[in-house]
């Protein structure tokens, strides 16, 4: 038997705060989220997020429960203690208090300001500050929005951004990936991929232990290995491969990432002739990809 093994890939998130990037934050901590309806003032500040996406052909900022909860939160502790800082007065950085809040995001960022009377006034703030704008604009889906007043009669606006994970249907993404390994085959003359039950059986167990681990490269002591894992199966190989990924958002986007890859586009383009997927999803909604590619034994 000749096994080869692959690479595995991991994709992280960013975190913006006015347009500078962090690391991202750790699994978050779920916490309450019964928020009461929004002001008026407060959708008209939603109103106005959206009309200059729309003006930059940029799809508009649903408003989410979870961002609103953590921009109250910080709009509140900005007021209560008179100082305009994306650093809260317990040492919060932002990632942290929206991820506290339970929200799952590839992106997240918040932009702050203090003494806007309107909702017009605060916007012209942030539009004619780079870093903000390029919040407002940002590669974005949801939005949620504060504004407390402090005991002196000054306001103080927060509001957060997100760029949640899609929900893939594992049916769809495993059948898309094999759709798009087997178009990048033909394209490289080879035969496409046939589809085997038994390595997609052994690629979604891989997928589900890998979504419950922060880091894709590490393994466990009682792993079993790979060619463990296609045996349980049933299945009986003269070669076998391993690939997986995670962050990656559609079938196409990890097929791209791995052929992107020199070692891997060697084996995704080789001699295998079956192939078997797994997808799963970690506790923050990031895809996690599995793959075994085999040539069985007959």
């Amino acid at each position: 038997m000749l096994r080869k093994g692959f690479l595995r890939l991991a994709l992280g998130a960013a975190f913006l705060v006015a347009g500078a990037s962090v690391n991202a934050a750790p699994p978050p901590e779920k916490g309450a989220s019964d928020s009461p309806p929004l002001p008026p003032e407060l959708v008209e500040l939603i109103d106005a997020h959206n009309r200059e996406r729309a003006e930059a052909k940029l799809k508009p900022l649903a408003a989410s429960e979870a961002l609103v909860a953590a921009a109250r939160i910080h709009a509140r502790d900005m007021a209560e203690h008179e100082s305009m800082s994306h650093e809260g007065s317990d040492g919060s950085k932002p990632v942290e208090r929206i991820s506290k809040q339970g929200y799952e995001g590839r992106r997240t960022g918040e932009n702050i300001a203090w003494g806007a009377k309107s909702v017009p006034e605060v916007m012209k703030t942030w539009l004619n500050s780079p870093p903000h704008r390029a919040n407002i604009l940002g590669d974005f889906s949801e939005i949620g929005v504060a504004r407390e007043v402090s005991a002196k009669g000054a306001p103080y606006w927060c509001v957060t951004f997100g760029l949640s994970w899609p929900k893939l249907d594992q049916d769809q993404a495993g059948r898309g990936l094999v759709e798009a390994l087997n178009r990048a085959r033909t394209g490289a003359g080879r035969p496409p991929l046939k589809v085997s039950p038994e390595l997609g059986e052994a690629a979604q167990k891989l997928a589900q232990d890998l979504s419950t681990r922060s880091d894709l490269s590490a393994r466990n002591p009682d792993d079993p290995s790979p060619d463990d894992r296609v045996r349980r199966t049933g299945y009986r190989f003269l070669r076998l491969g391993e690939a997986a990924a995670s962050g990656q958002t559609s079938a196409d986007d990890v097929v791209k990432t791995w052929l992107d890859s020199p070692p891997h586009r060697e084996q995704f383009l080789g001699p295998f002739t079956e192939i078997g997927v797994g997808f799963a999803n970690t506790n923050q909604g990031v895809p996690v990809w599995a793959v075994f590619l085999a040539e069985p034994a007959r």
